[in-house]
């Protein structure tokens, strides 16, 4: 991997992260989101996710896909942290994004069998959140089935074990931060988190996690 590739990266998803911070506060109806530092928290943030996935991934061209959902991950996990949505404005976009440069890959690389996998893991994800979004009455919403099938779209590409373990770790990340804010006070028994940013961390860290072909794309 070119040495130069992280800080480059990184460069690109800082002004990626402002771009999208344009967007992203046009999303937001609550004034008290005003005084969210909006312009720079995640922009830095989309740069760190930029430069680990450069790091991680090197000059392939998977890294396209999954940066563009890096990118809009944090947009709309801002967005949910804030106002406690996933707003179709936004998911949609990017949700055409990482599919049409999923699609570059396979006409490009020959991934059929990966696009394949991307598709069913998209239905599979997508199917059970909707399931459990009907069980539990709604403790999750459209918004996060919607994102749910985004992330099994992009976990599916990988491969199966690595769908599972992103599903799995951003339930776990849930959970966790569920129970350290309710241990120390900041939150009510029957309060609920937004699920976008956790389920977002955890398919972030499988990829980051996962391996990855040897051959170079970009």
């Amino acid at each position: 991997m070119d040495g130069a590739l992280v800080p480059v990266w990184a460069c690109v998803g800082l002004l990626t992260g402002a771009a999208l911070a344009i967007p992203t506060r046009k999303l937001l109806v609550s004034r008290s989101t005003e005084v969210f530092p909006l312009k720079w928290v995640p922009s830095t943030i989309t740069a760190v996710a930029f430069a680990i996935l450069a790091w991680r991934l090197g000059d392939r061209f998977d890294l396209l896909p999954f940066s563009a959902l890096a990118a809009g991950g944090v947009a709309l996990g801002t967005v949910d942290v804030l106002e406690r949505r996933l707003p179709s404005r936004l998911l949609l976009p990017v949700a055409v994004a990482v599919g049409s440069l999923l699609l570059v890959s396979t006409a490009v690389h020959g991934k059929m069998s990966s696009l394949l996998q991307a598709l069913a893991g998209m239905a599979v994800v997508a199917v059970v959140y909707l399931a459990i979004a009907l069980v539990t009455g709604g403790e999750l919403g459209a918004g996060d089935v919607k994102l749910g099938g985004l992330l099994g779209l992009a976990l599916g590409w990988l491969g199966w074990p690595e769908l599972f373990a992103g599903t799995v770790l951003g339930w776990f990340v849930a959970a966790f931060s569920w129970l350290v804010l309710r241990t120390t006070g900041r939150l009510t028994r029957d309060a609920t988190l937004p699920m976008g940013p956790s389920l977002l961390l955890g398919a972030f860290v499988a990829v980051c996690l996962s391996a990855m072909p040897d051959a170079r794309y970009l």
